[in-house]
């Protein structure tokens, strides 16, 4: 089999940014009042989890010092 020579052409950094820029048209970005929902919906459940856990650590100590 014979090499060629030729070169493959490679993408240039302006091509890349022009694909970039019509990807992120392309995006449908959350409303404020969306994003303040989601924010409070991970603010609520880190909060269930951090009692959750919390609840569950006192029961664990309660009932490891009955063993003891």
């Amino acid at each position: 089999m014979a090499s060629s020579n030729v070169k493959e052409k490679k993408p240039g950094v302006g091509k890349f940014i022009k694909g970039v820029r019509s990807e992120i048209k392309k995006v449908t970005w959350p409303t404020r009042k969306d994003v303040w929902q989601y924010t409070l919906v991970v603010l609520a459940m880190c909060l269930i989890s951090a009692v959750t856990i919390g609840v569950l650590d006192v029961v664990f100590r309660f009932l490891f010092n009955l063993l003891t």
